[in-house]
């Protein structure tokens, strides 16, 4: 640690935290390529032809709320019932005793998938930007085979997310606890540095994405959240910025002790509790499928908003 901290010590801030963003570019697409290969590896297997289930009508409903199960089990669906479907799929060449049930599970997977991601983007849309009373919070289907197939049953957006937050839980880690509790253990100044530099870089990354994807009118965001959030996105991270910026500036002078239990409490425990919540909420420890396990997060998210 004395060869970061005589080179923190012998840069401006300005040039550290261009290290910085220089860093945590790197870091986040290393991070963001890691996942979706994780992800695709060992979560992408078939499905079980006996897990499967078809939609009895297409499309299928998809109201807001609790998503609709399919109703017609695989193994038990007709010839006529599996040709309309894929049909719908625009996949009509199947053939019952050339092509078989596998993909028929897939694209039934993939379907389900895509009806909630969906569901998912609507309700963040009502929310934030229409601000629609009475909505009815979206929750995932049970899964047809765990974690095994759970990348199947994912529509590509809520994937995205999905990818996105486990990116930043390990950012927020780095710089919300690991950093700020060393420093809190150690009283070495480069910790804190560390702390503050480190999510300085990532949010001006995040924030150059934002703006990026609005004059592009396309998600290019770190984050991969519905456009009617990216401003919501932009006060927090601009704040989250002015703050460490002035903890570098006052050096000696700051409040070291109390911005570390900050960074701690709101970023490193309470901000990845609500990442990994999310992940949580699309996969198989979601409500359908561990709703006691999904209560239990709830309660120690909350216990830590408390503290």
């Amino acid at each position: 640690m004395d060869q970061v901290e005589d080179f923190l010590s012998g840069n401006s801030i300005q040039a550290n935290i261009a290290f910085a963003v220089a860093f945590w570019s790197i870091v986040l697409l290393l991070l963001r390529r890691f996942f979706t290969a994780a992800a695709e590896l060992l979560c992408s297997n078939p499905i079980p032809v006996e897990n499967a289930l078809l939609p009895a009508q297409t499309p299928h409903p998809n109201p807001g709320g609790s998503a609709v199960p399919f109703e017609i089990p695989l193994t038990e669906a007709t010839d006529k019932q599996i040709a309309s479907f894929m049909t719908f799929r625009r996949r009509s060449a199947w053939n019952r005793s050339q092509d078989g049930l596998e993909g028929v599970a897939c694209e039934a997977a993939q379907y389900k998938g895509e009806l909630f991601d969906k569901c998912v983007f609507e309700w963040i849309d009502d929310h934030f930007r229409l601000k629609l009373p009475n909505l009815k919070y979206p929750y995932v289907a049970t899964h047809w085979n765990g974690w095994s197939s759970v990348w199947l049953e994912t529509g590509p957006r809520v994937q995205n997310m999905s990818i996105s937050s486990f990116v930043l839980t390990i950012e927020h880690v780095v710089n919300g606890l690991v950093t700020p509790l060393l420093f809190l253990a150690t009283e070495r100044a480069v910790y804190f540095d560390l702390s503050m530099y480190g999510e300085v870089g990532y949010q001006l990354i995040s924030c150059f994405w934002i703006i990026v994807s609005y004059y592009k009118d396309q998600d290019l965001t770190v984050e991969k959240m519905h456009s009617s959030i990216w401003h919501l996105l932009l006060v927090h991270h601009f704040s989250t910025i002015g703050l460490c910026l002035l903890c570098l500036i006052l050096g000696d002078d700051g409040p070291r002790v109390l911005a570390s239990h900050t960074m701690v409490s709101m970023l490193g425990v309470t901000s990845t509790l609500h990442y990994v919540a999310q992940v949580l909420d699309f996969s198989p420890f979601s409500q359908a499928n561990t709703p006691y396990f999904r209560l239990a997060n709830h309660v120690v998210t909350t216990a830590a908003q408390i503290w």
